[in-house]
């Protein structure tokens, strides 16, 4: 009995580390499968300077986001914006200026300089206590296009 034993645990191990082994022919896993890259696809302005909203203390107490939305003209700086969403109607102005000051490289489709729309969320809350709070100097008002200089 004893020897039957020892060829059932002999057979029984052989098959576990033969039912365990890989394949010989097995093929390699399928590479993950990329996305296609649509070659007129708009590619996205990128952010390349900008100033901070100011957030003076006497509006401390009416914290919240403020989202704009801004066009990015061909030179890469903000032509208009609009205020999408605001907790309170001052921070509004403070929002619009700080973004209106924003420098990108401009959004690019086949390979030409657009217009492109971004959203942007400006948040105000109160600075943590023991921050500096430094404040920006207005905005100034954008240039006029050459367009509207000539007329």
């Amino acid at each position: 009995m004893k020897i039957s034993q020892v060829v059932l645990a002999s057979f029984l191990l052989t098959c576990f580390v033969a039912c365990n082994k890989p394949a010989a022919n097995t093929a390699a896993p399928a590479a993950a499968a990329q996305p296609a890259v649509d070659p007129n696809a708009t590619i996205p302005p990128k952010f390349v300077s900008g100033v901070n909203a100011p957030f003076p203390d006497n509006l401390w107490n009416k914290p919240g986001t403020v989202t704009v939305a801004a066009t990015v003209g061909t030179d890469g700086t903000i032509t208009e914006t609009k205020v999408v969403s605001s907790p309170h109607p001052e921070l509004n102005d403070l929002a619009t200026n700080a973004v209106k000051q924003w420098k990108f490289e401009s959004a690019k489709k086949n390979g030409q300089a657009v217009p492109f729309t971004i959203t942007v969320n400006l948040k105000f809350e109160k600075p943590a206590p023991g921050t500096k709070v430094q404040q920006m100097p207005p905005a100034k008002a954008p240039a006029a296009s050459a367009e509207k200089k000539q007329k």
